[in-house]
């Protein structure tokens, strides 16, 4: 600190949510010009003794600063499973845990939780990594400071290169990935953000505009909208030409021996990937019914290709 003369940390901010809905899930984070850890902390859970006993709270793996929890988690009957949320607003203070862990669930349950504020997640976790007192204020700047002089680089972090982001992105579905990379071709080439893939879907595999309506890079968006028949075509054309297709098609998943990509939200399941020389797209939407059990019927059907 005295090497540096630190008074104060400022970070240039521009956030963005998806919907409040899931804003609270991992899944859902929202991004920002600056991102660490995928904006996402993880909490450790274990149901009380009895049912309708209080859950306890055992851990919180790097929690965002200056939020205050409330724990309003309850025990389910066994066999219920885990239905948790965590309410915490943008730029919120004060988050709740809400919902109920099943008695029989195991101790430790892990959840994942979106952070309210990226640019203060990072800033301070430089401040307790650098040894810096609290006294050191964090100031967030909605606009880039101009003129700014003085500077000295303190360290440099580099990214991982494009094939990895892409192989966890489509691994594990980290969704705040794929809203990042929008995001981002968006600022580069000065197009919005909704006309990226119309864009590269017409030009790229002359495919009719009005087949794709995307919203965001997420998929999380309910207004996005994509047919199978483009999912499809572009699958196929990028099989046959691109010379990174060797890349995307190691990133992935094998699901039900099948190499595919699945894709989730409320009352619709979605598959598209390769079978053997076969391209499919599956989506199945505003269905009735238990998931699981939907899931394995389109499974069913998808082995037909095999």
């Amino acid at each position: 600190m005295g090497r540096y003369g630190v008074k104060s940390i400022k970070i240039d901010f521009d956030f963005h949510i998806f919907i409040i809905y899931i804003y609270r899930h991992y899944y859902g984070t929202g991004t920002s010009a600056l991102n660490w850890r995928e904006n996402q902390f993880l909490v450790y859970i274990s149901p009380g003794k009895t049912v309708n006993a209080p859950a306890k709270i055992v851990s919180m793996d790097l929690p965002p600063p200056s939020v205050t929890f409330i724990n309003e988690i309850t025990t389910g009957p066994a066999g219920t499973g885990q239905d948790i949320d965590l309410f915490l607003a943008p730029d919120g203070t004060t988050g709740y845990f809400r919902g109920t862990i099943s008695i029989d669930s195991a101790e430790n349950y892990t959840l994942g939780c979106s952070i309210p504020n990226a640019s203060l997640y990072i800033a301070d976790e430089l401040r307790r990594g650098m040894g810096w007192p609290n006294s050191i204020p964090i100031k967030v700047l909605f606009e880039k400071e101009a003129n700014a002089t003085h500077r000295e680089t303190l360290n440099t972090y580099v990214s991982p290169p494009l094939s990895e982001i892409l192989y966890w992105f489509l691994q594990i579905s980290i969704n705040h990935y794929g809203e990042l990379l929008i995001k981002t071709i968006s600022n580069t080439i000065g197009t919005p953000l909704n006309s990226v893939l119309q864009n590269y879907c017409e030009q790229e595999h002359g495919i009719e505009p009005t087949a794709v309506d995307t919203m965001d890079g997420s998929g999380l968006s309910p207004e996005t909208r994509i047919t199978t028949s483009t999912i499809a075509h572009v699958l196929y054309d990028v099989r046959k030409k691109e010379a990174w297709f060797p890349v995307f098609e190691k990133a992935l998943p094998i699901i039900n021996d099948i190499r595919m990509k699945s894709g989730t939200i409320h009352n619709v399941l979605a598959y598209a990937g390769y079978v053997n020389s076969k391209v499919f797209s599956f989506i199945i939407n505003n269905y009735n019914g238990d998931t699981q059990m939907m899931r394995e019927k389109m499974w069913k059907l998808l082995d037909n290709l095999k």
